[in-house]
């Protein structure tokens, strides 16, 4: 079936799927239970979602806050906002509950830097989200997502393609949150140039289509699966991003099951297969299916890219399959992708050229995994400080110009002029352009310089990915100043609560390995306890929080949860939801 001539919005698209009866959504819990609901049937419920929505008082262009779990429910309360006009704005629900404090204040500046008149949610989640409306000016109700599929179908919107589809908040910092603007427009041609740079693809495969455990919050999941699915339209396999988490070997499993084609996931998934998913779990898997399993997200490890697809060869994993990607929520999601048709191209580069003088030439140092070419569409250069436009192999900011590039942030006019320039996005990431294909180099905020050198994060980082005694993925590498000296490097690492290894030598071998490495000595290695160091909503490790937290003295686990704390939590949530109700009446 094709739906994509004449499709300008998202109502489009979901009225033309109105006959869709062989794709759709299907839900996996942790039994392997599945519920499918076909693509007209999701056309259905979110068009009485809209209805609901419109009865409840949702105006065109008024924004709505949805706090919800993977479920169909999170379709009716998305795509019902959009078909009624409203603007759905997906925030990660409490994830870390000896953090909630955190959790709460940092809610309460989404919702009010987007003025969310509605929040969806269900009512487990309501229980404990008290708390986050306390000070928000504009919301004036909480609506319960198991109603909205009721009543009659709403009243058709005609809605501007060049209008928001959807604000999606980017990862980082917990000072000011930014939401991105992504108009109909960015998303309906940010997912074309996706689905064509995956080629030609079978019915069958259509119908098989993808697997995902990633948030529907996150743009890679909102956009890169549910989206994506429903444009092909082709089926899409969800497990919740906490089945992942617990047992990895599940998302394996549900490709095997589903013969899945498309899979896609941030880097630190695949080193977590690697450790965690054993052989017998494995047993009757056939991953031979899996023909773009994508990475991206965050920076990539050349070793581990080997080594799972070593490992996972003997269950039909190709090395072809493995896809470096690359992209960010401002450009609509998708940059570039490499070649899905060979394995990733990988290039070892002269470590000094790259560190002292910005200059890719090939040498020995430093492996990097190629992201591939600009989407068709989309240009991509690499910029100087002083915006000039640099020739291959020199490092500088990553620049993008397209139709699928926002047009800001939303209601932030200062910090929009300063990633859009004459209608180029200044990505905030270092990269360079070899052979024709682009390579990520780092972001530019969280760069190191030591005696006049640049150093990525990652390039300690990941010389302590295999470390005993530090959690896989848990240490950071900052630099911090010290007086008379200048800039410094500093180890920040969660250690790992099953190794019996001393404090004291698992600190030696972590200075052992970045001075064999790269001839640098630490000026201060941090041991922290599991879960000191702060994070992203998608779990990825916020570095500058973490230093700013570190030279503060601030670093600190969360707070231990126990039925105390947690009741405790509960009462004062509903004391949050009594006060909201009694304000409520008082507006009238």
């Amino acid at each position: 079936m094709s739906v994509h001539a004449g499709i300008k919005t998202i109502p489009d698209l979901i009225h033309a799927l109105g006959g869709e009866s062989r794709a759709g959504a299907r839900f996996v819990n942790m039994s392997g239970h599945e519920e499918f609901f076909p693509y007209e049937r999701v056309a259905a419920r979110t068009s009485r979602a809209a209805g609901a929505l419109q009865l409840a008082g949702l105006k065109p262009g008024e924004r709505v806050a949805i706090i919800l779990p993977t479920s169909i429910h999170f379709f009716d309360a998305f795509i019902g906002t959009q078909m009624a006009g409203g603007i759905p704005a997906a925030l990660y629900p409490p994830f870390r509950l000896g953090r909630l404090d955190e959790y709460f204040a940092r809610l309460r500046r989404m919702l009010n830097k987007i003025g969310a008149r509605y929040l969806i949610t269900d009512t487990r989640l309501k229980r404990i989200l008290g708390p986050a409306t306390e000070g928000t000016e504009t919301l004036r109700d909480v609506i319960d997502v198991a109603t909205l599929d009721s009543g009659p179908a709403g009243s058709p919107v005609e809605v501007d393609p060049e209008s928001i589809a959807f604000l999606q908040f980017s990862s980082g910092s917990t000072v000011e949150p930014k939401a991105v603007m992504v108009s109909h427009t960015n998303l309906l041609i940010n997912l074309g140039m996706m689905l064509k740079s995956f080629g030609e693809y079978t019915a069958e495969e259509a119908a098989n289509g993808a697997v995902t455990w990633l948030p529907l919050y996150h743009d890679m999941g909102l956009v890169g699966c549910l989206y994506l699915g429903l444009f092909c339209p082709a089926t899409v396999t969800y497990l919740s991003p906490e089945m992942f988490i617990a047992r990895p070997a599940l998302w394996m499993q549900t490709i095997s099951r589903y013969r899945g084609v498309i899979s896609p996931a941030p880097h630190f998934a695949y080193g977590l297969c690697l450790k965690k998913v054993r052989d017998e779990e494995l047993a009757n898997v056939d991953l031979s299916s899996w023909r773009f399993a994508l990475n991206g997200a965050e920076p990539i490890d050349v070793e581990t890219l080997e080594r799972f697809t070593e490992r996972f060869a003997r269950w039909g994993f190709r090395p072809e399959a493995l896809t470096p990607v690359y992209g960010l929520a401002e450009a609509g999601l998708g940059v570039s992708f490499s070649n899905p048709n060979s394995p990733p191209k990988v290039v070892e580069f002269d470590r000094e050229a790259l560190t002292k003088d910005g200059i890719a030439v090939r040498g020995v140092g430093r492996k990097s995994p190629s992201v591939g070419k600009p989407m068709p569409g989309l240009t991509v250069e690499i910029r100087s400080a002083d915006d000039e436009v640099l020739p291959p192999g020199r490092v500088g900011r990553i620049v993008a110009k397209g139709p699928s590039i926002t047009r800001g942030y939303f209601g932030d006019p200062e910090l929009t002029a300063g990633i859009i320039r004459n209608g180029w996005l200044d990505t905030g990431d270092l990269g360079f352009i070899f052979e024709e294909e682009i390579y990520i180099a780092g972001r530019a905020k969280d760069l190191i310089i030591i005696r006049g050198r640049n150093y990525a994060p990652q390039e300690f980082e990941e010389l302590l990915l295999d470390l005993d005694g530090v959690r896989t993925g848990c240490a950071i590498a900052v630099g911090a100043f010290v007086d008379g000296v200048g800039e410094q490097l500093i180890i920040l690492a969660e250690k790992d609560a099953r190794t019996a290894r001393p404090e004291e030598e698992i600190a030696e071998e972590i200075e052992s390995r970045i001075l064999k490495a790269l001839s640098l000595n630490v000026h201060d290695v941090v041991l922290l306890p599991s879960g000191t160091l702060p994070r992203t909503s998608s779990g990825k490790m916020r570095r500058s929080d973490a230093l700013q937290q570190y030279l503060q003295g601030t670093l600190a686990p969360p707070d231990a949860v126990n039925a105390v704390t947690l009741l405790q939590g509960l009462g004062k949530s509903q004391l949050a939801w009594a006060r909201f109700a009694w304000q409520k009446r008082k507006r009238g």
